[in-house]
């Protein structure tokens, strides 16, 4: 063991807050939710032309310098990673004394699933030591740096309530009387309720390799952009005391926003703020539907943030949310509320339409365009199922979301992070998580087939195969634990895991995880097609990394699994594929990737597509495997038949709809982007 020697100090360490303060505080942040409030003082003799800083924070923050937001962060990472952001103040600076405040949330590590009140959203990972901050660059006369130069303040006002949408953590309950709100400069600099900060975090890695925290990294993805629009037609509105009222906004399209509402006088009344989607109807069995998005006959019904007003203010929610519609239910006590209109920052990736084709058709321009937003409103740091609900990163989405984004963009930086991220979640268990980053694991074995799938699809497009080098290995992983589970009769076994294939309303009328009928029953005919389709994909790259071999030995491997899907699944007077050779039922999702892997071709193939056009007793694909539908139709030559399939599209169209839906029925999600295939065929 050598003798000792001194520790490198970096200058990116975390400030917080010492964990006795915290628990002489009545805090126990492995337990719960903590708001905090850290404060930063600095003079500057004169505004300098640049002032860029690196920042971030723990577990989520938002930036404010001199009472303007400007910033939230950090970027969604892997758990062992800060992510710091870049950004210039200048402009936001003056001569003299300056205010950089940061709004901060930490969530325990591992909260408790019953205790919903006490968890953040599943894809930001927590800590268990409490809020902290970090910010390195030079700033006026103090060094961020120093936590001497910090002030800190629990804000006691800030709770949160439970409801459906776990995933996406709790929405707020503010006591707007106990609240500190930005900027807390004015009268609160030196409140006594100030705690001490501390060096949370000093090193990332010790001299011996072991690692101290997290590792601090530069963004890999731009930051997102904020737009500010105004809701058409909101007035200014006086709600008299001991009254009620309720009204709601509508900003004419769906959006990923923070939401910002005014409040003079009304001290101690009670204001929820509910985002929705769409209006809902009420069937004749009670049950909530959604028809016309704007159909005012309706009523809204969603996620809310509850607000208890403390005097004059501006409440903007910590996270931004997601809605067209925005419900206003006001309850005064002995003062009259004025409720003043505010406009809301709108926030996404930075996707650039630059690929955007020349339309004749303005239909097919309408649903061109409706696809980008969708595609847009879920992309942030990373893709997104849908924005209002999980705002998870799943494989299956994202192969999808990263070929439009191919289509319709030049953008690389957010495919690449994409690939990185579900490169890094590979498991013990053979497979990359199904949804990353996820503080949850969740194994969906198809979905590390998609993964496999975005190796193929970025090499083809860009030729950058130093980028893919590094996940070569995990998709080789990803197929022997496949290869190594099969059946008696050699076909693969289903994993033991959720065999999920797609949203259909049959297979979920049979079980509740909407898995295809023949993986309950055993070998599933449409699981070997789809790993066969995935492994031939891969096949395609392995000789450019000296792998032909290889190659070869996987391309055996698939043969002889498509000879066992034709001797045990085919049905010779049907003409099509059963599910398994255990199961008398037959889908859509069969018969394509048993084109698009070259088991049936020519006319067999052709007769195939007629029937999955025009046999109403195939289980039917909804939105998220139109692609491979596409594609099979392509393949064999029937591309032409595609024209009547936008007719699915174009109905949501009529709808009402801004964005396209999860599904083609009954859609949970008005936002979803595997929903955006428009972008990927009219752009070709």
């Amino acid at each position: 063991m050598p003798g000792p020697f001194p520790f490198p100090v970096d200058r990116k360490h975390f400030i917080g807050i010492a964990l006795q303060d915290l628990k002489a505080a009545g805090i126990e942040p492995a337990r719960q939710i903590v708001p905090a409030w850290f404060g930063f003082s600095t003079h500057v003799d004169a505004v300098p032309e640049k002032c860029e800083i690196e920042i971030t924070g723990r577990s989520q923050f938002k930036l404010f310098v001199n009472g303007r937001s400007l910033l939230f962060g950090p970027c969604r990472s892997a758990k062992d990673v800060a992510y710091y952001d870049t950004i210039d103040i200048a402009p936001y600076l003056r001569a003299g004394e300056n205010r950089i405040v940061m709004q901060v949330f930490s969530y325990p590590e591992n909260p408790s699933m019953t205790d919903r009140e006490a968890q953040g959203p599943n894809y930001c990972y927590g800590d268990n030591d409490g809020p902290a901050v970090c910010i390195d660059g030079a700033i006026g006369d103090r060094d961020p740096g120093d936590p001497e130069n910090w002030r800190v303040w629990l804000d006691e006002g800030q709770g949160f309530n439970a409801y459906e949408t776990f995933l996406l953590g709790a929405n707020e309950t503010v006591d707007g009387a106990k609240a500190l709100s930005n900027p807390l400069l004015a009268g609160q600099w030196e409140d006594p309720r100030i705690l001490k900060a501390a060096y949370a975090q000093i090193m990332q890695y010790d001299p011996f390799g072991a690692r101290r925290g997290k590792t601090f990294e530069p963004r890999p993805v731009p930051l997102l952009y904020r737009k500010e629009k105004a809701f058409p037609g909101w007035q200014k509105k006086t709600i008299p005391a001991h009254s009620s009222e309720r009204f709601i906004v509508d900003a004419g399209e769906l959006t990923t926003a923070w939401f910002r509402i005014g409040f003079a006088g009304g001290k101690g009344a009670k204001v929820q703020i509910m985002y929705a989607e769409s209006y809902y109807q009420r069937g004749e069995d009670g049950k909530k539907y959604k028809a016309v998005r704007d159909d005012e006959s309706g009523f809204i019904d969603g996620v809310y943030d509850e607000y208890t007003v403390g005097g004059d203010t501006v409440y903007e929610p910590f996270r931004f949310r997601t809605f067209r519609f925005v419900q206003i239910s006001a309850e005064t006590g002995e003062e009259a509320l004025t409720i003043l209109p505010q406009n809301y920052i709108e926030t996404a990736y930075p996707l650039n339409n630059c690929r955007k084709p020349d339309f004749t058709d303005p239909r097919k321009e309408k649903l061109y365009d409706v696809a980008f937003r969708t595609l847009q409103l879920c992309a942030h740091d990373t893709y997104e199922d849908c924005p209002y609900y999980e705002q998870l990163m799943y494989a299956c989405d994202t192969r999808l979301e990263i070929l439009f984004t191919y289509a319709a963009t030049d953008d690389l930086a957010l495919p690449r992070q994409a690939i990185r991220l579900f490169g890094s979640s590979l498991l013990s268990s053979g497979f990359t998580q199904a949804r990353f980053p996820s503080r949850e694991e969740q194994i969906i074995p198809a979905f590390a087939l998609y993964f496999v799938l975005m190796l193929d699809d970025y090499a083809g497009h860009t030729g950058d195969l130093d980028f893919v080098r590094p996940y070569i290995p995990a998709a080789e992983k990803i197929i022997e634990t496949f290869l190594a589970r099969r059946c008696e009769s050699g076909l693969l076994a289903p994993q033991g895991y959720w065999d999920y294939f797609d949203w259909t309303k049959r297979w979920a009328e049979k079980n509740i995880a909407n898995t295809p009928t023949a993986v309950t029953d055993g070998e599933s005919a449409l699981q070997n097609l789809f790993f066969v389709y995935a492994v031939q994909s891969f096949c395609r790259i392995l000789p450019k990394y000296g792998r032909s071999d290889l190659a070869e030995y996987y391309r055996e491997e698939c043969n002889k699994l498509l000879r066992l899907v034709e001797s045990t699944c085919w049905n010779e007077e049907k003409g099509l594929y059963r599910e398994g050779p255990r199961t008398e039922e037959y889908s859509q999702h069969s018969q394509i990737y048993a084109v698009l892997t070259g088991l049936a071709e020519g006319e067999r193939a052709r007769s195939m597509m007629e029937k999955v056009l025009d046999d109403r007793s195939l289980v039917p694909c909804s939105f998220m495997q139109q692609f491979y539908l596409f594609r099979a139709l392509e393949k064999v030559g029937m591309y032409d038949r595609t024209e009547d399939l936008w007719q699915a599209w174009q109905e949501f169209i009529d709808l009402h709809c801004s964005t396209f839906p999860e599904t083609p029925f009954d859609p949970r999600s008005d936002c979803h982007a595997w929903s955006a295939l428009p972008l990927y065929e009219f752009a070709r």
